[in-house]
């Protein structure tokens, strides 16, 4: 795959459902996108850190976070939160701002035509990057082609679920993360690097080749566990070798109590064994130098569910040509891959996790 191709990987993954029949068009405005981050801090008590829900319209999170530092009068190193938010979205998340010694700040006072600071508590811990559970998402759909169709897609999609693919930001701008990977790799990338940029590449690396084996499988149709793969317990990162003897393994994943899973490539050796372990080294057998750029930056390997279910969906006619939905992602997903096998449309402004 060339360079100037790497923009368009997700075109070419396979489809769990085929290309949805259904059209519509998507965000048109940011309250047509809005997510909510799934945390709930312990009840308010004394500490350093001071955590701030925060509504935000218009602006990303970096920028908020740095607005926040500037309130406080500290370095934007003393500003955390769990994950980013999309831009052009209507978002609600919390930031931690550490300030020993210090009682809240009064930060109703502060006003932005983008974000306000709507909730806020003194916490022991700062915030970290990963700590919610996931994000709950409100879209709206307009100028759809067929709503019962719609409705019906929707419901297959809640039960059988979608890839759980990387969606196309986490690649940058029209793919310019991974060309810089693989010249950083080959050692032809004359820009210093900062440690943020050096985690967006190798991120982007691993993005590329979990979405490449994820389209793979499902393109050969093995969407059933098979001796030597590595199933992932529900609702955890734990996950286990299956056997070839093991009579209880295809009820659990049809319960939904173990999940598939690809990998996130790095340094270790495979997990996987048998004719699984064949396909997925002969899919990053064309990777080459992606995963050899990984292994020597000492990422380590891990495993990524194969397949996303939203959950608590909620489907909602607005009118004959609208409709609404709602539900849940665990964090690490992207609405991208859910709406790309709902509805074909032109998405104008990719979704951030």
């Amino acid at each position: 795959m060339s360079d100037v191709a790497t923009a368009d990987t997700l075109k070419s993954l396979a489809y769990l459902h085929g290309v949805s029949p259904v059209s519509a068009t998507f965000k048109q405005q940011p309250e047509h996108f809005e997510v909510t981050e799934l945390l709930e801090p312990q009840a308010e008590q004394a500490g350093e850190h001071q955590w701030l829900w925060v509504e935000k319209r218009g602006a990303n999170t970096p920028y908020v976070a740095g607005q926040l530092a500037k309130f406080a009068g500290v370095g934007e190193r003393q500003v955390s939160y769990a994950g980013l938010k999309d831009r052009h979205a209507v978002t609600r998340q919390w930031f931690s701002v550490q300030l020993p010694g210090q009682p809240l700040l009064a930060w109703q006072d502060l006003e932005h035509d983008e974000f306000s600071v709507q909730r806020a508590l003194l916490q022991p811990r700062k915030l970290k990057t990963g700590a919610h559970q996931g994000n709950g998402f409100t879209l709206r759909l307009e100028d759809v082609s067929d709503l019962t169709a719609l409705r019906d897609r929707w419901q297959l999609i809640a039960e059988k679920g979608v890839p759980n693919y990387f969606g196309a930001q986490r690649f940058g701008h029209n793919g310019q993360n991974i060309a810089k990977a693989k010249l950083w790799f080959a050692g032809q990338l004359r820009q210093r690097l900062s440690r943020t940029q050096q985690g967006l590449l190798l991120s982007a690396a691993r993005a590329l080749l979990f979405n490449e084996v994820v389209s793979a499988r499902i393109a050969a149709g093995r969407l059933l566990p098979e001796p030597g793969d590595a199933m992932i317990l529900a609702g955890s990162q734990s996950y286990f070798i299956a056997e070839p003897d093991d009579p209880s393994l295809l009820a659990r994943h049809a319960e939904g109590d173990v999940l598939l899973s690809a990998p996130l490539p790095g340094s270790g050796s495979g997990i996987t064994g048998h004719a699984i372990a064949e396909f997925e080294a002969a899919v990053l057998a064309d990777h080459v130098e992606l995963v050899t750029g990984l292994q020597q930056h000492r990422v380590d390997a891990a495993r990524r569910p194969l397949l996303l279910r939203p959950e608590q969906s909620e489907f909602k006619a607005l009118d004959e040509t609208t409709a609404e939905l709602r539900f849940n992602l665990p964090k690490g997903s992207f609405a991208t891959s859910v709406l790309r096998e709902l509805i074909t449309t032109q998405f104008e402004n990719q979704l951030l996790r």
